[in-house]
């Protein structure tokens, strides 16, 4: 059983499911994608120091092709805290610096884009075959009517939740997106909108404020993208405390616990070993 399917199987909760990235590198890049395709480009070093600096580091393409036409790539920074996006050409990822990308004002690195969101889908199939199979369909249903604002992505994590779909520059992430659902999320965050049904979260908060914040949505029905603000999010071993603030002044109160999730289960269609991945539920009361 693909990874997908398994996680479906056993309802595996998405919510909380992506890891705090406050900034987003995308590197255009039209070469065939291995299976640890970052890393192949920019080196493990980098790579690792992206992770530390909450910087997450992805290659972009329209399309597979000749990886002679890269001589001049397009650079793409989106920072999900400020909403700021830039974009500039490089000749490839040696004329990156990691930690002046994490850190430098995004204006400091080209004119911001002026195309409206970005949408990503994860296609890496030498990564997982689940993100292949069902991140295709996903992309060619985004085609007709959001083609030229949405890339293919190389690994995002949680191909067991494929379809992936990013929407930045909020760093908003749905999973188990079916070709059905793609345009219609996009038409929704285009709209200044959420649809909290298929979220897995929100990349510029960490995963307790993930949680209860799809909780507040579904509570309140607000669907806003920006009219839900962290005030705080503490965690301290396996309990979180989270506080969310909506347009109306008030400010809503979390208590989260961790929990490992069984049973143990391939959370890859290539892992050689089962595990039983951590989810931040609500405290009872």
């Amino acid at each position: 059983m693909r990874c997908s399917a398994l996680a479906e199987h056993l309802a595996e909760p998405m919510i909380g499911s992506v890891d705090q990235r406050t900034r987003w590198l995308l590197l255009e890049d039209r070469s065939a994608w291995g299976s640890h395709a970052v890393d192949d480009l920019f080196g493990v070093a980098a790579s690792a120091a992206a992770k530390a600096l909450r910087l997450r580091l992805l290659l972009v393409r329209r399309r597979e092709g000749d990886p002679a036409d890269d001589a001049v790539r397009h650079a793409m920074l989106v920072d999900t805290v400020t909403r700021e996006t830039a974009a500039w050409t490089v000749g490839g990822p040696a004329e990156i610096d990691v930690e002046e990308v994490a850190h430098r004002p995004v204006g400091a690195f080209g004119p911001p884009m002026a195309d409206g969101p970005l949408f990503l889908i994860c296609t890496n199939g030498k990564r997982d075959a689940c993100c292949a199979l069902r991140g295709r369909a996903l992309m060619a249903s985004m085609a007709p009517d959001h083609g030229a604002r949405t890339w293919e992505c190389t690994h995002l994590g949680g191909h067991r939740f494929a379809g992936n779909l990013v929407c930045l520059p909020d760093g908003i992430v749905y999973g188990r997106v079916l070709p059905a659902d793609g345009p219609r999320l996009a038409d929704t965050y285009v709209a200044g909108r959420l649809d909290a049904s298929l979220l897995r979260g929100r990349s510029a908060w960490p995963p307790p404020a993930q949680v209860a914040e799809r909780e507040l949505r579904l509570r309140t029905g607000i669907d806003g993208v920006d009219a839900v603000r962290a005030e705080s999010s503490e965690v301290d071993g396996e309990r979180a405390t989270v506080s969310l603030a909506t347009p109306d002044g008030r400010t809503h109160r979390f208590a989260l616990i961790a929990e490992r999730l069984s049973p143990p289960r391939a959370t890859s269609c290539r892992a050689d070993e089962v595990d039983e991945p951590l989810h931040w539920k609500l405290a009872a009361t």
